[in-house]
């Protein structure tokens, strides 16, 4: 099975293809803790460079107020896409539901812990 794969175990790739396809990716998400959400991001920030705190901070706002849509940029956007380029980035806030439609809201909360 692993002799079908088209790399090598050196990890070099097969014959280099070029699609030029385009694709959009969406993904939709509720913040459920502002403090994990911007804990995770800082943390991405200072192991990924040699940012300071105050460069953390000043990014992605404090731990008090985070800048929401950048902390969620830190955290879902990989520094690149082997094989790829990236054409276009958008980020908006949806509407928040009204207070009488939410029902079955789970007092579970998960916790962010990408990578």
């Amino acid at each position: 099975m692993v002799e079908n794969l088209p790399w090598n175990c050196a990890g070099e790739a097969g014959p280099n293809v070029v699609s030029h396809e385009e694709f959009w990716f969406s993904l939709k998400v509720r913040v459920d803790s502002t403090s994990q959400l911007w804990q995770a991001a800082a943390l991405r920030c200072m192991s990924h460079s040699d940012m300071s705190y105050e460069e953390v901070d000043e990014l992605i706002g404090p731990i008090e107020d985070p800048s929401i849509a950048e902390c969620l940029m830190v955290l879902a956007l990989p520094d690149r896409i082997p094989g790829c380029t990236r054409l276009d980035v958008a980020l908006q806030a949806s509407e928040s539901p009204p207070l009488a439609t939410v029902s079955g809201t789970d007092s579970c909360r998960s916790t962010v812990g990408q990578a």
